[in-house]
């Protein structure tokens, strides 16, 4: 008797335990969400305070995208070489484009756009990049074909390798052909001059000199596009370049490139959706000789890249991405594989 005494007693206790445990678990869980939605209820304030600001520009013939992220990030090939050191980082971008329509066939346009990477340990690949574009299109033959001019200023910093560090201007041309309102190509031509600062070249004799490496770069690039019943969108681009560098060792920064670029956009619901892409570049390069056999260096690199992307509300957006990069190449010292993981937040309006 004493021992069922005992075990009722002890059922009775874990059963009144089990519900003090469940009363507070649900306590916490409801703090949670009252958090959560206070989180909501702040994003929500903050893209009404947006929409007169477009209002009142719309009035004005003007549209303003603006785009913000964070993301944390890690990356088990830093510097894309055979020693594979492995970092975690911190990645934010700030971009915004002013268009004005002069009339219903010509805009000007206006972007910037700021990023910057910044490892915790390897510093040597921190970057930070502030991209600004100005820019005219002007519609032809009842919106069939669009043509424009865009000119371009990069400036790239690399803050603890300045040899990195360039100033890029670049010139491009275009003409888009909209075939129907859902299918589209585009042919464009460009050329870019990359001036560093602080990378002094080489001559033909291996000794460094005072003077600072410059590149130049011409661009042919062709895509095709369609979009698939406002669900999905499917692209496909080309490009082929020549660079052209004053490095006159080896002429080691002479080369063609090919790259291919087939790309998808699929909304999966009205908040879920994904993209992704495979691309495949070719190098060819004049002057520089692989230390494995003495023939001329090329370089194949393999990407693959898939995101998921989740609206949070209407201007808030949750993104994971993932990446992997190969390249296959007859310089060892050039081959390479890595992966980066990417998470954040999006802010758009």
């Amino acid at each position: 008797m004493r021992k069922l005494l005992v075990t009722i007693i002890t059922i009775t206790f874990l059963l009144n335990f089990n519900t003090f445990a469940q009363e507070a678990e649900d306590a916490r869980t409801e703090e949670k969400l009252g958090y959560l939605n206070k989180i909501l209820d702040t994003l929500t304030y903050v893209e009404m305070l947006t929409q007169p600001v477009k209002r009142q520009l719309e009035e004005n013939n003007m549209e303003l995208n603006f785009f913000a992220g964070i993301l944390q990030g890690y990356d088990n090939n830093v510097f894309l070489d055979p020693d594979r050191k492995k970092d975690g980082f911190l990645q934010t971008s700030l971009n915004t484009e002013v268009v004005y329509k002069y009339t219903e066939d010509i805009r000007l346009k206006i972007e910037n756009d700021t990023s910057d990477v910044l490892y915790y340990n390897e510093n040597t690949a921190n970057l930070l990049d502030f991209y600004n574009k100005a820019g005219l299109e002007l519609d032809l033959l009842n919106d069939i074909f669009t043509v424009g001019l865009d000119y371009a200023l990069d400036y790239v910093i690399f803050p603890c390798d300045e040899d990195g560090t360039y100033l890029g201007n670049e010139i491009k041309t275009y003409v888009k052909h909209n075939i129907s309102n859902d299918f589209y190509h585009k042919l464009g031509y460009g050329i870019m001059l990359k001036h560093y600062s602080h990378d002094k070249i080489l001559n033909g004799r291996r000794e460094r000199t005072a003077t600072l490496r410059s590149d130049v770069r011409n661009t042919m690039d062709y895509e095709i596009g369609l979009y698939l019943l406002d669900r999905a969108i499917v692209r496909t681009s080309f490009e082929l370049y020549r660079n052209k560098a004053n490095y006159q060792y080896y002429d080691y920064y002479d080369y063609w490139s090919f790259k291919l670029r087939p790309s998808f956009i699929l909304m999966l619901n009205d908040r879920l959706y994904t993209t992704g892409s495979f691309t495949y570049q070719q190098r060819r390069y004049d002057g520089r000789l692989s230390s494995d056999n003495d023939e001329h260096v090329y370089d194949d690199t393999y990407s693959f890249n898939v995101a998921a992307l989740y609206d949070i509300t209407k201007s808030f957006t949750f993104a994971l991405n993932l990446s992997y990069r190969e390249n296959a190449s007859n310089e060892p010292l050039q081959k390479y594989s890595g992966m980066t993981l990417t998470g954040g937040i999006y802010y758009s309006f």
